[in-house]
């Protein structure tokens, strides 16, 4: 008689599976954490929760994973998402700090929100638990397209407890500078006058806030799951950066109960030398140029050693900048300081400047432009009493300001004012042509409109209002003001005048109707190469070749062009 032997569908499953080319461990294990942590920028001791969250992930590296979601009254609709939201409404959170460590509720709690005074002890308890199912991911990120893929795999040890399982796989970004009270409660993470948010939530990149089912969770069960999304290029107003980029992915057994988490691996293609930030450096100069930093990060496989940028302003145009000599190895940045950028800024708003790099070791790329905006400074008249309208939020004790001369010299001041949201009228009186600077101070370090009032300051003069602040800063915020006695643009009294040729060879020419005091000319790592008194003709011949600003000084004011030298 033929003996016929029987074998189950999961251990064929698991059988192919300890075979084929999977990235999953198909070995039994403890569960690995995942605290969502529901956080606000107005929250004081919203801080002292990411620092418990923190030291978690750091004594446990690859076992606990955090997400910091920015929602409800405290996060005063700064870095927010519409997922966020609705996490935080189905489990209703109203204080904070608040998180669930794998949303599960411990002893005879109803619900699986937890004050921050918890987190460690129930995140020891899971990891001490055994997980019915192992979870790895890979992602991959198109630099040229912008689509990021996620490939998710599962492998079960033994059954779910439910049927139907649900794999989330959730975006978050590090490295976010912002407003945040309290911050001294997490000291290493304060960044001047701003606080570093970290693994800060940005979307579902499976495109449920609740997950992707699977309907196989019996022992043995192999699943594989693959998820695109195109990455935007900011998310609650903040820029996308791709190396502060990670993903969590994690399985769960209904909206609750997460089984196990872990953390995707990262790859880039078809990416260079790339932009992430353009910063503009801060400075009292009336002048109208504006001093930049940019960070660039190489998402390529080889090491850069040189470059070519071009940067400037969508208002007036662009100039290049190079490098060599450099050893920017991949998945590696630097920072560098550009050229200022000059020019006649004529309108009556801020301005946006850009950096693209155009090539790498000598070949040409295409990428994403890092974009900053360039604060317009404006132009009472000498003679005029400038009128200060300061509107504090509920904590005008924080409040304080300063009127101050460009060297420092303060001419008024005022503050701290009494601890309710009102408006003052302050009189600031204009000595003599210059540069000024009104400064408005919070001792918090959240400014006068992070959810406790809608503070906010103008400043006035006898023609109306001649700048205003929306009163969202850190510590400090600051409105420039050149009072002058001629005609301005953008508050600098400026001169009109032409250069040619350009590009030029020898001798360059300036065309100008008016009397020339001084010419100078920079070299695009903003060093002054030329400086000359009166002149409208000049040689070049001795100048390296590449791209220069020239500045100009008349008895009417200041201005600036760009050249390149052949």
């Amino acid at each position: 008689m033929k003996k016929i032997v029987l074998v189950s569908l999961p251990m064929i499953v698991a059988a192919l599976v300890a075979t084929a080319q999977t990235f999953v461990s198909t070995t039994p294990s403890n569960k690995n954490v995942v605290v969502e942590e529901f956080t606000g920028i107005n929250c004081q001791y919203c801080p002292d929760g990411h620092r418990i969250v923190n030291q978690l992930i750091t004594s446990n590296p690859g076992r606990v994973f955090g997400i910091n979601i920015h929602a409800g009254g405290y996060a005063a609709n700064t870095f927010t998402t519409a997922a966020g939201e609705q996490l935080r409404a189905n489990w209703n959170v109203t204080s904070y700090p608040a998180g669930m460590v794998n949303r599960t509720k411990f002893g005879s709690s109803s619900t699986p929100v937890l004050n921050r005074g918890q987190f460690v002890s129930n995140a020891n308890t899971i990891m001490n638990q055994p997980s019915c199912a192992n979870i790895a991911a890979r992602c991959t990120i198109d630099c040229a397209t912008r689509i990021m893929t996620v490939d998710v795999e599962l492998f079960y040890t033994d059954s779910s407890r439910a049927n139907t399982n649900f794999i989330s796989v959730a975006l978050l970004q590090d490295n976010i500078l912002g407003p945040q009270v309290g911050s001294s409660l997490n000291p290493t993470q304060i960044v001047g006058s701003l606080y570093n948010h970290q693994h800060m939530f940005r979307a579902f990149v499976n495109g449920s806030t609740w997950g992707d089912t699977v309907y196989t969770t019996d022992s043995g069960a192999f699943v594989s799951r693959t998820y695109t999304y195109t990455i935007p290029t900011e998310i609650s107003n903040v820029p996308i950066v791709y190396s502060d980029l990670k993903v969590i992915a994690f399985v769960s057994e209904s909206k609750a109960d997460i089984i196990t988490g872990c953390e995707a691996s990262m790859s880039f293609v078809n990416g260079s030398l790339i932009p992430t930030a353009l910063t503009e450096i801060p400075t009292t100069s009336c002048d109208l140029e504006f001093p930049t930093y940019v960070s660039l990060f190489n998402y390529g496989n080889d090491t850069i050693t040189s470059f070519e940028l071009t940067y400037g302003t969508t208002t007036t145009g662009s100039a290049t900048y190079t490098r060599s000599g450099l050893q920017i190895a991949p998945m590696a940045s630097d920072t560098m300081h550009l050229p200022v950028m000059a020019g006649n800024f004529a309108s009556a708003t801020d301005y946006t400047g850009f950096a693209t790099v155009t090539s790498a070791n000598g070949q040409p790329t295409t990428g994403d432009s890092a974009l900053c905006t360039l604060n317009k400074i404006s132009a009472p008249a000498v003679g005029d009493t400038l009128t200060l309208l300061l509107t504090t939020d509920r904590y005008g004790s924080e409040t304080s300001f300063k009127f101050k001369a460009s060297n420092g010299r303060v001419i008024a001041s005022g503050g701290p004012y009494t601890n309710s949201s009102q408006t003052y009228t302050i009189k600031l009186p204009v000595p003599s042509n210059g540069c000024y600077r009104v400064e408005v101070y919070d001792s918090e370090g959240d400014g006068i409109n992070g959810g406790y009032g809608n503070g906010h300051f103008s400043v006035t003069d006898n023609n109306g209002t001649v700048a205003t602040h929306d009163g969202r800063f850190g510590s400090q915020a600051s409105i420039f003001l050149n009072c002058t006695r001629g005609a301005s643009i953008n508050g600098v009294a400026t001169t009109d005048f032409a250069i040619y040729p350009n590009p030029v060879k020898n001798t360059l020419f300036i065309d100008c109707q008016q009397q020339i005091e001084k010419v100078e000319i920079f070299d695009m790592q903003g060093k002054t190469v030329v400086t000359m008194q009166g002149v409208k003709t000049f040689d070049v011949a001795n100048l390296n070749r590449g791209g220069y600003i020239l500045r100009v000084t008349t008895t009417e004011g200041v201005s600036a062009r760009s050249f390149v030298k052949e």
